[in-house]
């Protein structure tokens, strides 16, 4: 992101440059600039529309024949105004817009301009200077002035007139026409040949010697040596046949035995767009619109939606579901790759500031199967995830001038040396050795891109590009670096047709490189598939949903945060599980959003994919569903071990040992074999398979089988013998219990009559006992009465004494 530095207030704009000129571009209708680095659907998109009026200069380096680059320059913008920079063609139309070059190197500038009021940018890099104000006083006079001298020597290349003069002629002389309006033919026939003899030499100093702009600037050099002693004009070379046809073939690759041209293919064209970048000290994200864009913008990374997180759920689903065997595994495997892709180097240097071994952590991935298994479609997901969209997956088997150039071609190319007609003939191979090694190299180039991050994608190369010793040397190369050497670099991501071939996967190549296998056809498609498959495609959306890269962007951020905060227990489990980090940073928006089930929780704990595994699993597969194999097999009944010979096992018996190594440890089915054959343990083989294979002919063998279905038969006999007999006797049970009904009614009249009997009864009791009681208190009253009166007539019995006398 380019700094802007106010020279007026004295202050650092917090801004990137594109983002200042949108925001103040409302004010001003006119622009003009002086660009070095030239992305026309970039200024197309974001510059081009604020303005009025545009004019654009464009900018070479000195070890570029600024001519040269000035034609090509045009040969390239001309397709795009056609296609896909409407905005440049409108202008270009109506007299509005203006292209030039100058044939020095000066710094880039940006001059917008309204009635009153200028804003004027300058600067090259990373820092831009900024003046603005109105149209009047020094600082405006300056700018002016400034503004004179770098665009004096500009020669225009571009405006309506020349646009139309272009369309306005056949095909054939468009060339001619585009090496005169950039006065290319007219350098040389006048610039001396020192001129290029100086550009060729900078070349060699400042360029990759692979660059298209080298190559061609040497044969312009040869060209210029060969015609230097006639005395020749830009006009004279035009009009002679020859000599124009030569000239062109060197500029726009025209003109060969074969009708087009043979040049080192344009790498960086190819590139992923738009590609992120990460500063491997502040973890800033970056966005760039192309690899040769000067803009670079950073990234406001924006939390997922729920629909985002589920969406990655949705596409394990309908590998489980829709294919003819589950392969939803391998499918969340690669999801979780792809989304931890842009940290693979920052775990890579993580473990080795460890100490541990960076090896481990696979710098590619790689998808394999026959056709119609998804294969694609999980490309195309990957490239959604990471930069929105499906467009820049590069179709290796469309590609040939791209990897099927040879080496002696491409190493005579480098040195600027002549094809001879042999060379020509023979500069393109088809032989899969050439294609590999030069996708390789292609992927190298692309991984020493300063600071991408960016996975690339490349659909449909050779299934042998993972078995060769390209891809041997290149991922050792790659994958065992250290200490410094560890910088932020990208992956890259294939698809690759196996055509029915199996893989042989070197065992150093399989440790860095993570190959998945999709070996399974989907089922019969419905409509609703179809639709699914469009919005996998990025054609539609899901019930509003479209693939984006905002899980990929956020992921990337939280696992640079957490390896940032990494203590032992957390390396521990980085150790155990490469792609324990991004896990671990999704399981969390799988909390926060409610996802948590019992299938979601499923694909966090199982294993991650291994394809050795998964290969050994269906080769066993096949040899175990062999009914010849069958028949083979030795059961013993109670044992829950059977016996595998080894004649069963293909090349006679030989592959025995190979097919031992299939099966993992863990899964405890094997402990050894011996010449005679495996004892393998059936339950837990079965449970590998998924299946009950073993188990089901173990019981047919033995005669279990049938003795169940003895057991089955006979209680199903039992039980129609019971219904029928339920059936007859019904009528006699529904007499019986209308009986029953009646009794049961009698029985409860009697025990009423009887309950009111006993009631009556203890009523009667208890009137009697009241009786009782009352004629036991009459007598205790008479008891009490008589009692009184005999000792009422003892007293007057008694004599009486000397005082009685007088006190009666």
């Amino acid at each position: 992101m380019a700094r802007i530095i106010d020279t007026q207030r004295k202050l650092l704009i917090q801004h990137g440059l594109l983002e200042d000129i949108k925001e103040s571009g409302e004010e001003y209708g006119s622009l003009t600039a002086a660009l070095a680095a030239h992305d026309w659907t970039l200024l197309d998109r974001e510059l081009s529309p604020l303005f009025k009026q545009v004019k654009f200069c464009l900018l070479f380096g000195e070890e570029e024949v600024p001519e040269l680059a000035a034609a090509s320059e045009l040969s390239r913008l001309f397709p795009l105004l056609a296609s896909d920079c409407p905005d440049l063609k409108e202008k270009l139309a109506a007299g509005r817009l203006a292209v030039s070059f100058s044939p020095q190197k000066e710094s880039n500038f940006f001059l917008l301009t309204g009635k009153d009021q200028y804003r004027f940018y300058w600067g090259q890099g990373a820092t831009y200077s900024l003046s603005s104000g109105e149209k009047t006083g020094d600082d405006w006079a300056m700018v002016q002035q400034l503004l004179k001298e770098l665009t004096a020597k500009a020669r225009d290349i571009l405006d309506k007139e020349i646009y139309q003069g272009y369309l306005d002629l056949a095909e054939d002389k468009r060339s001619q026409y585009l090496l005169e309006v950039s006065g290319l033919a007219d350098k040389m026939a006048e610039a001396p040949l020192k001129d290029f003899k100086e550009a060729t030499r900078l070349g060699q100093l400042g360029q990759s010697q692979a660059g298209v702009s080298f190559k061609k600037t040497a044969k312009l050099l040869r060209f210029k040596s060969g015609i230097d002693k006639e005395n020749l004009t830009g006009k004279k070379i035009l009009a002679d046949e020859e000599l124009s046809k030569r000239l062109s073939q060197i500029v726009f690759g025209e003109g060969n035995e074969n009708g087009e041209a043979i040049v080192l293919p344009d790498e960086k064209a190819h590139y992923p767009r738009p590609l992120y970048l990460q500063d491997p000290v502040t973890g800033t994200i970056l966005e760039k619109p192309a690899i040769g864009s000067y803009q670079e913008e950073p990234v406001a990374v924006q939390k997922p939606t729920r629909q985002d997180v589920s969406a990655i759920f949705d596409i394990i689903r309908f590998y489980r579901d829709r294919k003819q065997d589950n392969e939803s595994q391998a499918a969340f495997s690669f999801l979780m790759y792809v989304l931890e892709s842009g940290s693979i180097w920052k775990i890579r240097q993580a473990i080795d500031e460890r100490n541990g071994i960076v090896e481990d952590v696979p710098i590619v991935a790689g998808l394999v199967g026959q056709g119609e298994t998804g294969k694609s479609t999980l490309l195309k997901i990957a490239s959604n995830l990471t930069i929105g969209n499906t467009k820049e997956i590069v179709q290796a088997s469309s590609e040939d001038k791209l990897f099927g150039m040879t080496a002696a071609v491409r190493k005579k190319l480098l040195a600027g040396k002549s094809l001879s007609k042999q060379d020509r003939v023979s500069a393109y191979s088809s032989n899969p050795k050439v294609i590999n090694k030069n996708i390789w190299n292609f992927i190298d180039h692309y991984m020493d891109e300063d600071q991408v991050i960016t996975p690339i994608c490349i659909d449909d190369p050779e299934v042998s590009l993972f078995s060769s010793s390209a891809a041997q040397s290149f991922l050792k190369k790659r994958s065992n670096r250290h200490g410094e050497k560890l910088g932020v670099e990208p992956v890259a991501i294939f698809s690759m047709n196996s055509k029915g071939k199996d893989l042989e996967l070197l065992t150093e190549v399989g440790r860095r490189g993570y190959v998945i296998s999709q070996g399974n056809q989907f089922r019969k498609k419905t409509d609703a598939d179809i639709h699914f498959f469009e919005y996998l495609d990025g054609n539609t959306d899901n019930h509003g949903h479209w693939l984006n890269n905002t899980l990929f962007l956020y992921l990337t951020r939280q696992i640079d945060r957490w390896l940032e905060e990494m203590d032992d227990e957390d390396y521990l489990k980085l150790k155990h599980d490469f792609l324990y980090p991004v896990k671990h940073a999704f399981w969390q928006l799988v909390e926060e959003y409610g996802l948590v089930n019992t299938e979601t929780k499923y694909y966090f704990h199982i294993k991650n994919y291994n394809i050795v595994e998964d290969l050994g699993r269906r080769n066993w597969s096949i040899l175990l569903h062999d009914e010849a194999t069958l028949r083979e097999i030795t059961f013993t009944r109670d044992n829950p071990e059977c016996m595998i010979p080894a004649r069963v096992f293909p090349n006679k018996g030989n592959d025995i040992n190979r097919y031992f190594a299939y099966l993992p440890a863990s899964a405890e089915i094997c402990k050894t074999f011996n010449s005679q054959g495996l004892t393998v343990k059936m339950a837990n083989m079965d449970l590998w398979q998924g299946n009950h294979l073993l188990i089901e002919r173990y019981e047919k063998e033995t005669g279990i089988a049938a003795e169940r279905f003895e057991i089955e038969k006979a209680r199903a006999a039992a039980e129609v013998q019971g219904q029928r007999m339920v059936e007859n006797i019904a009528p006699y049970l529904k007499k019986n219990a209308k009986m029953m009904d009646r009794m049961l009614k009698v029985t409860e009249q009697n025990a009423q009559l009887l309950a009111e009997k006993e009631a009556q009864a203890e009523k009667q009791q208890q009137a009697e006992a009241e009786k009782k009681e009352q004629a036991d208190q009459i007598q205790k009253l008479q008891d009490e009465l008589a009692q009184a009166k005999e000792a009422a007539k003892s007293e007057e019995k008694k004599p009486r004494g000397f005082f009685d006398r007088f006190f009666k």
